[in-house]
C-alpha cells in the first residue's frame, strides 16, 4: 500500500557564509510513493526547487542556494487507505518535527505540555544515554503532572530523526484510544528505567 504526504512544512536554510535565508515551504502536490522514504526523498526534493526560486529572487545576484539544510518542520507521511481522513485527523499530533544528529529535542528545565513519540530514527536522554528511544517509543513522563518542567536534555541520536508532538489532554478529547496507548507506553518506560535505576525494588 503507498504512502502519502500530509500537510508538509519544510525549512530550507541556506549555507552560505552570512546568508540569511530561511524559509518555510508548505508542499501542496500530491506526492505519494510506495515507501516512506520515497515521499521523504520526493518532498524534499520539492521543497528545495521551490526554495531555490524564492533565494534566486533574493540573493541570486550574490550567490546560488548552497548546500541547503532541510528539515521536515509539520505534516507526516501516511499510508494511503488508512482510513478516513477525519480518523487521520483526530490521531494527528500537534506537531512533527525532524533533527539532525546532536539536535536538541527538549530542553531541561523547560516546561512539560506534551509527549514527544519517535517516529523515526533515535532520541536519546542525555542523563542516561543508554537508554535510547527508536521507534514507536515515547518519552515526556513529566508532561503528565501539571505544570511539570521536563527532566533532562533529550537530543537526537541519528539524522533525520522524527518526533511527533502530542498535548495528551487534548488527544483525549479527540481520540482516547491513541492517547490511552501513549500513556500505557509512557508508564512502561517509567517502571523500566525504576528497574534499570533500582534493581531492589519491585513493587
Amino acid at each position: 500500500m503507498p504512502y502519502r504526504l500530509h500537510k508538509g512544512v519544510f525549512m530550507v536554510r541556506c549555507r552560505q557564509p552570512g546568508c540569511s535565508f530561511n524559509v518555510h515551504m508548505e508542499i501542496t502536490q500530491n506526492i505519494m510513493g510506495m515507501t516512506e522514504s520515497d515521499v521523504e526523498t520526493e518532498a524534499r526534493k520539492t521543497a528545495r526547487d521551490m526554495a531555490q526560486v524564492r533565494h534566486d529572487s533574493l540573493h541570486g545576484r550574490s550567490h546560488q542556494l548552497h548546500n541547503p539544510e532541510i528539515r521536515m518542520t509539520s505534516g507526516a507521511v501516511q499510508l494511503t487507505g488508512a482510513g478516513p481522513v477525519s480518523g487521520a485527523e483526530h490521531q494527528a499530533p500537534s506537531q512533527v518535527r525532524e533533527f539532525d544528529k546532536g539536535d536538541l529535542i527538549v530542553r531541561e528545565g523547560e516546561a512539560a505540555t506534551t509527549v514527544c513519540e519517535v517516529l523515526k530514527g533515535v532520541a536519546i536522554p542525555v542523563c542516561n544515554e543508554q537508554h535510547k528511544y527508536s521507534r514507536g517509543d515515547c518519552f515526556g513522563v513529566s508532561s503528565l503532572l501539571p505544570k511539570h518542567r521536563r527532566l533532562t536534555d533529550v537530543v537526537a541520536g541519528s539524522d533525520r530523526t522524527t518526533i511527533a508532538f502530542y498535548d495528551l489532554s487534548e488527544l483525549r478529547k479527540t481520540d482516547p484510544g491513541k492517547a490511552g496507548q501513549l500513556f500505557s507506553i509512557l508508564i512502561e518506560d517509567t517502571l523500566k528505567l525504576v528497574a534499570e535505576h533500582a534493581p531492589s525494588l519491585r513493587t
